[in-house]
């Protein structure tokens, strides 16, 4: 089973789809994106991770030590 994620690179206005094996960790996921995505490459790694948007302007930041299955995630979440 894979996990179908938007990600949106906020300072390029980029959007693209990528899968991800729910027991991927979150700092992987965010090395992924960057090797896949050349538009993700900006700044430090440190500086950037992976958030969750909730309602009404909420959201959680994505620990970097977890798997995305802790997270409650549906495919194409952004």
């Amino acid at each position: 089973m894979t996990l179908a994620l938007k990600i949106h690179i906020v300072e390029q206005n980029v959007r693209k789809m990528m899968q991800f094996d729910p027991s991927t960790v979150v700092f992987e996921a965010c090395r992924i994106i960057r090797e896949k995505i050349t538009e993700a490459n900006l700044g430090q790694p440190k500086d950037y991770g992976l958030f969750l948007p909730g309602e009404e302007g909420s959201g959680v930041w994505l620990e970097a030590g977890r798997n995305l299955s802790y997270y409650i995630l549906r495919d194409q979440v952004r």
